[in-house]
């Protein structure tokens, strides 16, 4: 009797060591996927990544990072090839109007695909011990999911564009047709990702142009949106410059009575750093924005900092370098904020 329940015992460990923790059955012996292409997985039905280690979570994490590193390249090559057939499309004038930064749009699309990956099999070498795990993502689920949010983006998109049209405020105009532009660029995403998951992407193609909704608002700040700067202090014209200068590549207008006022001053004096080979110098800029209408504070801009080198005129020009770069990005940054109400 005691033999028979030692017996009974041995065969459960036996079949606990067979069982992972989701109950699935680890195979006895070495699966295919370990080495190339699994049959159960075909690649033209998911995107498979196989991992190892020498514990089951490493393998596990591994193999989530090589679907990854797949699903990465494939997106890069997706687009770039959308940017070459832009190119092809606008003829003799190579324009490149990429709406998205490729490597946050990798970083982001990854990110999304892989909350619907799962590890699906798993398998230890008993001779060295290492662990193998198959990721895989279901290429039919995730393009339905993403079609869907294809559609979605595309319809709030429109229905941002015709607000645009409906309204006479150019504030609320302005408001519309960005936040139309950020779900026309979403749309794109999604698409690219679907050419990455499943080629020929949603089929029907896109009904919105995020290109031609970014022509639209840039036009409509240029017309509706001038700017007036008036800066006082040392070397305050080479900082109104850089300020209009930020302001038109985003679209912005000068000349003539503005309807946005930047006024304030810049200073430039010596550091007190004691130090017998380097000149330091320190910046300062205290501006105010103002919507000229109602005569309506709606940004103050307090920044500082120093810069140095070995030569006084070195010195200079890195500090006025670092005193345009900022205050002009800083600028540019609040004027779009306080008119997309962001």
């Amino acid at each position: 009797m005691k033999r028979f329940i030692r017996f009974i015992l041995l065969l459960s460990s036996v079949a606990l060591l067979l069982f992972d923790t989701t109950g699935r059955l680890l195979a006895a012996e070495k699966p295919d996927w370990v080495d190339g292409p699994s049959a159960e997985y075909p690649e033209a039905a998911y995107l498979t990544g196989v991992g190892s280690g020498d514990t089951r979570q490493r393998a596990e994490d591994s193999a989530y990072a090589a679907l990854a590193r797949t699903f990465r390249a494939e997106i890069r090559t997706t687009t770039h090839e959308r940017e070459d057939f832009r190119q092809t499309e606008k003829g003799k004038t190579i324009e490149i109007d990429r709406t998205v930064d490729l490597k946050n749009q990798t970083e982001v699309s990854t990110q999304k695909v892989l909350e619907q990956v799962r590890i699906a099999e798993r398998w230890a070498d008993p001779a060295s011990k290492v662990h193998y795990a198959l990721a895989v993502l279901d290429r039919a689920k995730s393009a339905s999911a993403l079609r869907q949010k294809s559609l979605d983006a595309e319809m709030e998109a429109r229905e941002w564009e015709a607000r645009a049209k409906k309204s006479t405020d150019p504030l609320d105009q302005a408001r519309a047709l960005h936040k139309a532009l950020l779900a026309a660029r979403q749309t794109e995403v999604y698409d690219s990702d679907l050419r990455v998951i499943q080629p020929g992407g949603r089929g029907d193609g896109l009904k919105v142009s995020a290109a031609a909704l970014e022509d639209q608002l840039k036009n409509l700040l240029g017309r509706s949106f001038r700017v007036d700067v008036q800066i006082d202090g040392p070397q305050a014209t080479a900082v109104r410059d850089a300020i209009l200068a930020g302001l038109h590549e985003k679209g912005f207008s000068s000349g003539g009575e503005g309807d946005l006022l930047i006024k304030g001053k810049v200073g430039l004096e010596e550091a007190d750093l004691k130090d017998p080979q380097w000149h330091y110098l320190r910046w300062t800029a205290d501006l105010t924005l103002i919507q000229m209408e109602n005569q309506k504070e709606f940004g103050r801009i307090q920044r500082s900092g120093k810069e140095g080198h070995l030569t006084a005129k070195e010195a200079e020009r890195k500090t006025l370098a670092a005193l345009q770069k900022e205050i002009s990005e800083t600028v540019g940054e609040t004027v779009l904020n306080f008119i997309y109400g962001e």
